[in-house]
């Protein structure tokens, strides 16, 4: 049982990691998923460091309107908590040859990357709960020793035979309980991660000597 459990997680970790390799290989093979029109209202990252909205697109610059840190200062009495305003508001026109984008996107194929973490998670803590589980408990098995005493056993076995029974039932048990928790928790987790920052190329704007381009703008709130 012990060796046929772990042959099983092994395979099970090995096709869950193909899983997870070829879903997010795919970004890479699927022609125009990290590209195109970067249009008014957009959610983008500059230079990995700055988040907001694009506010407008102009020729090869665009507007982004995103948050600034807050203005905190210290409290009026001693210990008390520091007091912050609101995070600013802040308007900046950059230049697309100028900075980094990227942009929060599918990194693969979300139900590959939930298929692969469930398999991998669940493998791995059916392993973990195979171990746990004669320490932890999962019920008594039925059976009874005839050196019990204020019980009348009707077939009788050996103690050693009657723990082994109930470590078996235990491993398996926990293997069960602990794969079935596992898997769902690794898999909303990896279908969590399959969604993020993506490298971003935009197909417009226009190269600046260019005669004529695209604006789109939306009210700021």
């Amino acid at each position: 049982m012990k060796r046929y459990l772990t042959v099983l997680c092994g395979r099970a970790c090995v096709l869950g990691l193909i899983m997870l390799g070829s879903s997010a290989a795919g970004i890479s093979g699927q022609p125009g998923i990290a590209a195109g029109a970067l249009l008014a209202g957009d959610s983008v990252r500059v230079n990995g460091a700055i988040a907001g909205r694009v506010l407008s697109v102009e020729g090869n610059t665009f507007t982004l309107l995103s948050r600034g840190k807050p203005i905190c200062r210290a409290g009026e009495m001693h210990g008390e908590a520091p007091i912050c305003d609101p995070a600013p508001i802040q308007r900046r026109t950059l230049l697309f040859e100028e900075v980094s984008l990227e942009r929060r996107m599918e990194k693969g194929n979300p139900a590959m990357w939930t298929l692969g973490g469930g398999v991998i998670g669940g493998g791995v803590f059916a392993a973990l709960g195979y171990f746990i589980g004669p320490v932890v408990g999962f019920g008594k098995v039925p059976g009874c020793t005839a050196e019990e005493s204020n019980t009348y056993c009707v077939s009788p076995i050996s103690k050693s035979e009657l723990d082994a029974q109930q470590k078996e039932r235990d491993q398996r048990r926990g293997a069960f309980f602990f794969g079935v928790v596992g898997g769902t928790f690794a898999a909303v987790m990896a279908r969590k991660l399959s969604v993020g920052w993506v490298e971003f190329t935009p197909t417009a704007p226009l190269r600046s000597n260019e005669g004529w381009g695209m604006s789109v703008t939306v009210p700021a709130n």
